[in-house]
């Protein structure tokens, strides 16, 4: 007999999704499952929404918008990120009775994701200036940046009863640049009239010719996995998961490029010789590049990719409640680990609710709601809001909303 006993939603841990429900989720004995998941979400730890959505939508951005960020930052250690990600599942069945326990599955997904690392004089002077900083020194470092967009495809299996996973995918590299500086200041001369700067860091990235979803740029392999058990203390049942998701590679063809400075240097304008060799100073590319230091190298490069590592422990409360507790870290610029709290409830039949507050990731304390609920025998739908001050106020920090729904027949 054909069997599936787990809902396709648990079988990777999903950002803010509810727990598996065997009354509120699909009856598990259907053949195959189709699921959709969507996730996109913004978080900084000191920058409040106002400055993003401002910069987002274009325009002037007021000087009281920039003053108010620039009041709530820290003097290091400001990061703000986004992580933008879009998956469609088959799940299917094997009806060998000697394999029974494993179900085939074949994914596809979009990623794009985005980290930044800064300090209060890196933002004051991106958005005011440096004429505050005469006869002054501007700490710029420690400091990064990395952005990246891929797809993956990838085949695997699922256990049918634990919802344990694995999954090996091929991934296509569109885009990426990444910036890690460990040491710059910035020195203002009285009137401007001298600038003194030390630099120590890198840069890298892909093609400068495109990188939309039409390029491939680089090509590699990821590997992703889920570990689920259960078991009881005392009348209680309690869970336990830990996984990795994209834990894997892109090699970046050889028309990626790079810069490693670790120089000093110090700028009092051009000096021209001849008059007529002044548009050369003003529109040379060449020229300015050279005497800023700032040619780069052509080359393939193998990156890791931005992998997330998880765990939860979960414990159920009666017959109806839930409570999860959930640690997550990605390997991304500015993140932290990320600790979250889950709780929820079933109601009636066919309705599962549940609110959280996390902390952590790209961004500090934050509040969420999340919501399931079952439309006849055949689909489940869940919408989730891991910060939801987001959607009605500008001063504060992060916004976000996941999607999932599955289908199964």
């Amino acid at each position: 007999m054909c069997v599936v006993l787990f809902s396709s939603f648990h079988g990777m841990a999903q950002p803010l999704l509810l727990p598996a429900d065997s009354i509120t989720d699909l009856n598990p004995w259907w053949s195959n499952s189709i699921t959709v998941l969507g996730y996109a979400d913004f978080n900084a730890n000191t920058v409040y929404n106002e400055l993003p959505v401002g910069i987002y939508k274009g325009g002037e951005l007021s000087r009281s918008i920039r003053d108010r960020s620039l009041n709530a930052l820290n003097t290091e250690h400001n990061t703000a990120g986004y992580v933008a990600e879009g998956r469609l599942t088959w799940a299917g069945s094997l009806c060998r009775e000697e394999r029974g326990k494993w179900r085939p599955l074949i994914s596809i997904a979009h990623h794009e994701l985005g980290g930044v690392r800064f300090t209060k004089d890196q933002y004051a002077i991106t958005f005011f200036g440096n004429a505050a900083y005469e006869n002054t020194t501007a700490q710029l470092s420690p400091s990064g940046f990395e952005q990246i967009r891929y797809q993956t495809i990838g085949i695997g299996a699922q256990q049918r009863n634990t919802g344990s996973m694995v999954r090996l995918d091929l991934v296509r590299g569109n885009a990426f640049s990444s910036v890690d500086v460990t040491n710059a200041t910035l020195f203002t001369a009285t009137d401007g009239r001298e600038l003194r700067t030390e630099v120590a860091g890198e840069y890298f990235a892909s093609d400068t010719a495109g990188g939309g979803w039409d390029r491939s740029n680089g090509l590699g392999a990821a590997l992703s996995g889920q570990w689920n058990t259960s078991f009881k203390i005392g009348a209680r049942q309690v869970r336990f998961g830990i996984g990795v998701e994209d834990l894997g590679f892109v090699a970046w063809n050889k028309r990626s490029v790079a810069i490693k400075k670790d120089t000093l240097v110090t700028y009092d304008g051009w000096q021209v010789d001849n008059i007529f060799a002044l548009d050369e100073v003003i529109i040379g590319k060449d020229v300015v590049l050279d005497t800023l230091g700032l040619r780069y190298n052509r080359g393939s490069v193998t990156r890791l990719l931005p992998f997330r590592a998880h765990l939860m422990l979960g414990i159920d409360l009666g017959n109806t409640g839930h409570l999860a507790l959930n640690v997550d870290q990605r390997y991304m610029v500015g993140y932290i680990p990320q600790v979250s709290l889950m709780a929820s409830r079933r109601f009636g039949q066919r309705t599962q609710l549940g609110a959280v507050a996390s902390y952590g990731g790209f961004g500090a304390l934050r509040v969420g709601l999340a919501a399931k609920h079952r439309i006849g025998k055949h689909v489940l739908v869940q919408l989730s809001m891991p910060h939801v001050p987001g959607f009605f106020m500008a001063r504060t920090r992060g916004l976000g909303l996941a999607f999932g729904a599955e289908f199964a027949f």
